[in-house]
């Protein structure tokens, strides 16, 4: 993998490495408005920007319009979640249909400050986030940061803010933000780092890696593009759904452009964020096993969800029968959307998310339960010591 050219942008642009050279020159391949500096926790060097993303996938024509008041959102969401699927029904029926387009996704590609770990970097992860938030889940303070966690044992991440999320392109919210573009955009990331077409990096081994929604999205990829990824690490998921409905009324989803917060300011309707911060602890948080400032930034940079991805997320959930590499279950002691708050009752979640997804998965498979966590695994208390055991596993099983 060449490295040399993101090592002489950090010279170049980062205080950190202790001098500038005027000489140095940033490869800002696939990037556009290319930004260089530190990790939010400090401890990696990253290049940041948008990267034009092309794709062209089935969607589903959804007979529906995105609810313009609360009342209206409220509404569709009582039908979404109720046990009478009717509705559901009534709204996907219109058939399928072609999400094509090109789009320009924020994308935070980080290494190893250390000069003699990043000339040795071979092995990338491709870092997805869940449901309402953003790329920041990954990188949120210093002690609370996998990006720096990562990069301290010598890998390379890459994580991204979902179409319709953050940064990223805000197309619309129901017939193209669907589940099944957010699989296209994830895919053709994979290609890029492949083809060393981000920063002039090839990357010889691509890990994926999501949290919650960004679990099943990166599932997605492995039973859609088995051949994409060499490993998985999945957060925050289960092959039980019995509880997703309690948390997602939880949420008490809004139009976002209802919010104050400035990052929603012009969206149009059917962007969705929580109205309260009582929602985020309900669903993601266990009290009082999380840092009080991680929460209170994790409410701050609260993002989006579609009421397109909503209706269309059950459609790409089938096991990944044709990925044979190994495959890692992370799921906090106390996550309650996916495992009504003990991953051990009725019985162990993750072994049974693992034979019911993954039956040909590798021997180096291994399941973790972050003690004491909520469904955020990576904002909690014991944060890095899940870190930890993701590391543990890369390197157990020689990636």
């Amino acid at each position: 993998m060449n490295t040399s050219a993101l090592l002489q942008a950090a010279l170049l642009f980062n205080p950190w490495f202790g001098f500038a050279s005027a000489s140095a020159s940033c490869s800002s391949d696939g990037f556009s408005n290319p930004v260089i500096g530190p990790s939010t926790g400090g401890g990696s060097t990253c290049i940041s920007g948008d990267v034009a993303i092309s794709i062209n996938t089935a969607g589903t024509k959804l007979l529906y319009e995105a609810p313009t008041d609360a009342r209206a959102v409220t509404g569709s969401l009582v039908e979404l979640l109720q046990s009478d699927p009717s509705w559901i029904s009534d709204v996907v029926a219109g058939g399928p249909s072609v999400i094509s387009g090109r789009h320009h996704i924020f994308v935070k590609l980080c290494l190893p400050k250390d000069a003699a770990r990043l000339a040795k970097v071979k092995t990338v992860q491709l870092l997805t986030h869940g449901a309402t938030l953003d790329h920041s889940y990954w990188d949120i303070a210093p002690g609370y940061s996998y990006v720096d966690a990562a990069s301290a044992a010598g890998y390379a991440t890459l994580s991204y803010d979902q179409l319709g999320v953050g940064l990223s392109d805000h197309p619309d919210p129901i017939q193209a933000v669907q589940a099944t573009s957010q699989v296209a955009v994830t895919h053709e990331l994979v290609r890029l780092l492949r083809e060393a077409k981000l920063g002039g990096h090839r990357f010889d081994t691509v890990v994926g890696v999501g949290h919650s929604a960004g679990s099943t999205l990166t599932q997605g990829i492995t039973t859609q593009h088995p051949e994409d990824l060499d490993a998985v690490i999945l957060s925050g998921t289960s092959a039980s759904a019995a509880s997703v409905a309690l948390t997602v009324a939880a949420f008490n989803l809004v139009n976002a452009n209802s919010d104050p917060a400035p990052q929603f300011r012009g969206l149009p309707a059917g962007f969705l964020t929580q109205q309260s911060a009582a929602g985020i602890q309900f669903a993601f948080y266990r009290y009082p096993n999380y840092d009080e400032h991680v929460f209170e930034k994790q409410v701050a940079s609260k993002s989006t969800n579609t009421l397109g991805v909503l209706l269309t997320l059950g459609g790409i959930v089938a096991p990944s029968t044709n990925f044979t590499g190994p495959v890692l279950l992370v799921n906090g002691q106390h996550d309650l959307v996916f495992c009504g708050g003990n991953c051990l009752v009725p019985t162990d979640q993750n072994a049974l998310t693992m034979s019911t997804f993954y039956p040909a998965a590798a021997k180096g498979s291994q399941t973790y339960i972050a003690e004491g966590a909520g469904h955020a695994i990576a904002a909690h208390k014991s944060g890095p010591d899940s870190f930890n055991k993701m590391i543990r596993f890369l390197q157990a099983n020689r990636l």
